[in-house]
């Protein structure tokens, strides 16, 4: 029974030191599994990290590239195409430059009912203006401009129209300082690429040339806002002028003000004035003469011969007056403008009175395709319609069309006395000059344009022994220009 029992006993003992051996087998797998584990979550760990520190690494990267490439652009020159005019400008606005081009090209039929001896206007065409330039700005504060003009007839020829820098720091007054036409009325101001015919009326292009004109070297402050333009300009010669002893001096003056100012409907007046106080010496030293004379011609300049109708001839004065008054305005697609001027010439070391003469103006025009002039504030005068549709064979538009008509006036007499008799004494017989004329004017698109005028002249003259010298002249005449 003892024998029975210690067998029971060591069959029971076998069985745990197995059971023990293969748990402590199992503890052991287990142990090894769980460190495999940790080392696989470990190297996990360090390849996300290190992803990480690649993507950082990219991040920063790519950040730096764009700053640079952000700083490069910065450089970079911006080109835009507004109504044709190509302009270069800089990304961070400090410059910018724009080409300018006007080209009219004119062509005239001159019918002479009656003309005085030896007087004959030359048929034919010519390049009335062809100017090529540049403005643009220079940061904030500053502009500038530079049109040389390679136009010209009779004895016009090729010349700087402008040439100036201009300060726009203070606010609402400006400065400018070149060469310039400096503002002198409605139709001073408008621009030539403007003009509802092909030239400007004869008593505001008579009182514009005394002072004042493409060319004039001059200083102007002026200030403008939607309603109002004012400026005050002190002139001296024109660039290309003959050689005199000392430039002629002296003050233009122009304020115009916009009474009714809606989208469709304005109405504007204006005034100016013009005084020369300083006339250019012709010779050396003190108490010079000085030559001074008003003449115009009848407002087409295709004639190559530059002729004059009408001419006070030379007058030794020490001083010169202009003043003038203006309207201008438009309802909807009907546009009307007028003035009249005054002018006075003063003699040197003479007895003899002063003399006066004086001229007006009236035009309107209706646009037929039912546009309207805008008004250019910072010009106080207006511009040229926009088509509302494109010339296009294709679409069956037509772009913008202008029917417009004139009359003015210019009388150089004074004191002329009567035929048949010679002058008096302090008269002058430069003569009155008639002019009506009747224009229609295409706008193909906002750049190209076409007029075509007739004009009739009538010039009413005595000479100095009291003889005819009057004139009849028509003329038709067509501008083929663009504009940008």
């Amino acid at each position: 029974m003892d024998h029975h029992h210690n067998a029971a006993a060591f069959a029971a003992a076998a069985l745990l030191l197995a059971g023990s051996a293969g748990t402590a087998e199992a503890a052991s797998s287990s142990s090894a599994t769980n460190a495999a584990t940790d080392a696989q979550i470990e190297q996990l760990n360090q390849s996300i990290h290190d992803l990480q520190a690649e993507v950082d690494d990219l991040k920063r990267s790519q950040n730096a590239q764009y700053t640079d490439m952000r700083d490069q652009r910065a450089g970079d020159v911006q080109i835009s195409f507004k109504n044709g005019r190509p302009t270069f400008k800089t990304s961070d606005g400090e410059f910018s430059l724009s080409l300018r081009a006007l080209v009219q090209f004119d062509s005239a039929y001159y019918a002479q009912g009656k003309a005085p001896v030896g007087v004959d206007f030359s048929t034919g065409s010519n390049f009335r203006r062809a100017r090529a330039g540049f403005d643009g700005t220079v940061g904030d504060d500053w502009s500038y401009e530079f049109i040389y003009d390679f136009g010209g007839s009779g004895t016009e020829g090729s010349t700087i129209s402008s040439a100036y820098i201009q300060y726009d720091g203070l606010g609402f007054v400006h400065l400018r300082a070149g060469a310039f036409p400096p503002p002198e009325s409605f139709e001073d101001s408008t621009s030539a690429s403007d003009l509802t015919f092909l030239e400007r009326s004869q008593p505001t292009d008579l009182a514009r040339g005394i002072a004042g004109a493409d060319g004039r070297d001059a200083a102007t402050a002026f200030s403008y806002d939607d309603h109002y333009f004012v400026a005050a300009s002190l002139t001296g010669g024109v660039v290309g002028d003959s050689a005199v002893y000392d430039e002629q001096q002296a003050f233009v003056g122009r304020a115009a003000y916009r009474i009714i100012a809606d989208q469709d409907v304005n109405f504007a007046i204006g005034g100016d004035t013009t005084y020369v106080f300083k006339l250019a010496d012709l010779v050396a030293g003190a108490n010079s003469p000085h030559a001074f004379r008003l003449r115009e011609r009848p407002e087409l300049n295709v004639d190559s011969e530059s002729i004059r109708l009408i001419d006070t001839g030379t007058i030794d004065a020490d001083k010169v007056w202009e003043w003038g008054l203006e309207a201008a305005g438009n309802w909807h697609s009907l546009y009307a403008q007028g003035g009249y001027f005054g002018y006075q010439i003063g003699r040197r070391d003479s007895s003899l009175p002063d003399n006066n003469f004086n001229g007006w103006y009236a035009q309107a025009s209706w646009m037929i395709t039912g546009e309207s002039k805008p008004y250019r504030a910072d010009r106080g005068a207006y511009a040229s319609p926009v088509p509302a549709e494109k010339f296009s064979l294709s679409k069956g538009t037509w772009g913008a069309w202008e029917f417009a008509g004139r009359y003015s006036v210019l009388d150089l007499n004074d004191n002329a006395g009567v035929a048949g008799v010679a002058t008096p004494k302090g008269g002058i017989r430069g003569g009155e000059q008639k002019i009506w004329t009747v224009g229609l004017n295409w706008y193909p698109n906002a750049v190209i344009r076409f007029l075509l005028d007739y004009q009739h002249t009538d010039v009413d003259r005595l000479s100095s022994t009291g003889g005819s010298l009057n004139a009849h002249l028509d003329a038709v005449s067509l501008r083929a220009q663009f504009a940008f």
